[in-house]
């Protein structure tokens, strides 16, 4: 009951509903609160509505305004957040499918190519943990950039079921 009163409260308690008496929102409700709002920025519900998620990313990290805990923004944001596609080294396209919870390999998350370097899509696409090195201890794949989906027509969803 808590979270669905308070998650779309900011951090000092405006935004609805109206706070009668002061209180302390919950650390459940401000994480929910940073979802919730990343998903409304991102999902489709107009068409041509959704907002670019590395725009919304940007604007949930600089922009205190928006009430959001920092310490929950930068927890959810991440290096590469889960759902970001990537271009690796080897010109293949790949979804982050989970992020590496190791301090020192931050920025290789796991991955799935869902493209090859001459832009075949790929089926099943194979999961590759960015974080393994090889035999001699170089990393076979490293992210160069961050890609735009649409423009390589890339639906995260379906990478995900």
């Amino acid at each position: 009951m808590t979270i669905s009163y308070e998650h779309h409260m900011r951090g000092d308690l405006s935004a609805y509903p109206k706070v009668i008496r002061l209180r302390s929102m919950s650390m459940t409700s401000r994480i929910v609160a940073v979802a919730d709002g990343y998903d409304a920025a991102t999902s489709r519900r107009v068409p041509d509505d959704a907002v670019p998620s590395s725009a919304v990313r940007q604007e949930m990290r600089d922009n205190s305004a928006r009430g959001m805990n920092p310490v929950v923004v930068k927890a959810f944001i991440g290096i590469y957040p889960v759902g970001t596609r990537v271009v690796l080294d080897t010109f293949e396209l790949a979804v982050v499918f989970a992020a590496n919870t190791c301090l020192d390999a931050l920025s290789r998350p796991t991955v799935r190519i869902v493209s090859d370097p001459q832009g075949t899509m790929l089926r099943p696409a194979p999961e590759v943990d960015l974080a393994v090195p090889d035999a001699n201890g170089e990393y076979p794949r490293t992210i160069i950039k961050t890609a735009d989906p649409e423009r390589y027509g890339i639906n995260v969803g379906d990478y995900f079921v």
